[in-house]
Formats: C-alpha cells, sequence, structure tokens
C-alpha cells in the first residue's frame, strides 16, 4: 500500500519536532511543517549548536530512507497489485496456459537430446539411450496434450464471459492449439517417435546378429525398419517446417498473443539416426 513507510515516518517526525520546538520554545508550526514535508524539518537545527546539527543531517538521512523504502515496496509489489486486478477466470486461463507452454517447451528440450544422441555412433548403448529418450518424449508429448485439452475446454466451459468481456486473445489462443497444422505435426511426432523406437527395438534385440554375425536375413529386416524409420523422420521434418512457418504467420496476424506461445523451435531438421555400416 502505497504511504505505509512514508506516511508513518512523517508523522513521528512531526511528533518528535512538536515536542522539540515546545521545550525549546521554538515555533510549533514547524511539526505541521515536517508533517507536510519531513526534510524541512531539519531547517529547525541549523540555528541551533554544533552538536545540534548533526541531527539535521540525520533528519535529511532517515527521510531518504524511508521514501528507498516506500519506493522498494512499490516496485517489488507492483506485480502482485496488478495480480490482484485480473479476475480469477482470467488468471485461471493463463495459468492453463502456462501449463501448455512449460511442457511443449519440455518436448523441444527432451527433442534436441534425441537430435544429439542421433548423431552418435550407433552402439548398444546409444541404442539404451535414445530409446529412455524417445519414452520420455512421448510421456511428455501426452503430459502436453492433456494441458492442451485442458486448455481448450476451459475455453469452451467459460466461451459466454470471455465474448462478453471481448477477450480475442483466448479465442486466438485456442484457435492456434486446434489448428490442423497443430494436429498434424503432433501425429507425425507420434508416428516418428513409434518408427523410431520400432528401428531401436529390433536393433538392441538383434544387435549381435547384425553388427558381429552379419547375419543377411538380420540386416535385410533391419533395412526394412530402417526405411520406414526415414519415412517418418521425412514426413515429420515436412511437418514441423509447417508447424514453424504456421507460428510465424499466426503471430504476425494476432501479434497480442506472441507472449502466450512457446517460441517455434527446430528450425532445422531432425537429425538421423546413423545407419549401420555392415
Amino acid at each position: 500500500m502505497m504511504g505505509s513507510v512514508y506516511i508513518p515516518y512523517a508523522v513521528i517526525l512531526s511528533v518528535l519536532i512538536f515536542v522539540y520546538c515546545r521545550k525549546k520554545g521554538e515555533k510549533k508550526g514547524w511539526a505541521g511543517v515536517a508533517l507536510m514535508l519531513p526534510p524541512a524539518a531539519c531547517f529547525v537545527f541549523l540555528k541551533a549548536k554544533p552538536k545540534k546539527k548533526m541531527v539535521a543531517g540525520m533528519v535529511v538521512l532517515s527521510c531518504c530512507l524511508a521514501i528507498g523504502g516506500e519506493a522498494y515496496l512499490f516496485f517489488s509489489h507492483g506485480n502482485s497489485r496488478t495480480d490482484d486486478t485480473v479476475p480469477p477466470i482470467i488468471k485461471q486461463m493463463i495459468s492453463l496456459n502456462e501449463d501448455v507452454k512449460k511442457t511443449t517447451i519440455d518436448i523441444y528440450n527432451a527433442s534436441a537430446e534425441l537430435d544429439r544422441l542421433s548423431m552418435s555412433q550407433s552402439r548398444i548403448a546409444d541404442i539404451r539411450s535414445t530409446m529412455a529418450v524417445i519414452r520420455m518424449i512421448r510421456d511428455l508429448a501426452e503430459e502436453n496434450q492433456k494441458a492442451v485439452e485442458r486448455l481448450i475446454l476451459f475455453a469452451d466451459e467459460h466461451d459466454v464471459y470471455f465474448h462478453r468481456k471481448n477477450l480475442a486473445w483466448i479465442f486466438a489462443i485456442k484457435s492456434f492449439y486446434t489448428d490442423d497444422h497443430m494436429i498434424r505435426h503432433r501425429k507425425s511426432r507420434t508416428d516418428y517417435l513409434s518408427a523410431f523406437e520400432r528401428l531401436l527395438t529390433y536393433t538392441h534385440e538383434n544387435f549381435q546378429n547384425i553388427m558381429e554375425l552379419k547375419s543377411q536375413r538380420h540386416i535385410k529386416n533391419y533395412d526394412a525398419y530402417y526405411m520406414l524409420y526415414r519415412r517418418a523422420a521425412d514426413s515429420h521434418n515436412r511437418f514441423s517446417r509447417k508447424r514453424v512457418d504456421f507460428q510465424h504467420q499466426f503471430v504476425q496476424q494476432y501479434p497480442e498473443v506472441k507472449p502466450f506461445l512457446p517460441g517455434p523451435h527446430h528450425l532445422e531438421p531432425f537429425q538421423f539416426w546413423d545407419k549401420f555400416s555392415f
């Protein structure tokens, strides 16, 4: 609250100045001056003995501290005061959107780790690590989808309120996550992860037959799994580029929603898993 430091300080200083003036026979009007303008109280002490003149400096210093404390409280609690003016329904909508943003960014970060592993040599340890990351991304994607569904459901349930308040940015966010580009991208990611996991599972289970025994039957099966994986990866790269382009265009059309959306990410194609050299 404004004045929570400065006003009590001015009142206390005014009372002290009143007591001092009464005791020293000075004009009691200085108390009123100190209440309205605390720094002016230092003039009471300027004609006193040198020792008392130090008090004038203390008055100015304490006034600066009071003003500084007031400024600190104002700026440190500015956000909380703003939040108090936001209706609970809007706060809930923002919170749900933050869940979607966070889970989306988590997927981006995990996908970057998958890219890093895809560039490493195809050893048994790499296969296990990559399969673990795929499982993690699948869990994150499921969590993200649930967050999107909660967001859309909440927007639908309060559709009348949002229309009445003319909150166009909420409908823009809903439109973004329900657009075909986003739906097709999520499906292509699911297909890509499934094809990648099938390739790695077969490779892991038949690693010795493929790498050491050079079994032609197993190598032929591996090649078939690898081609399915590459097609899924190529398709996902195409949909990823389309999603990035869509998001750029969407933000240009609705610039007010930019702070509510995660960054587009993955401007470069996904790295491909290294094919074994037999």
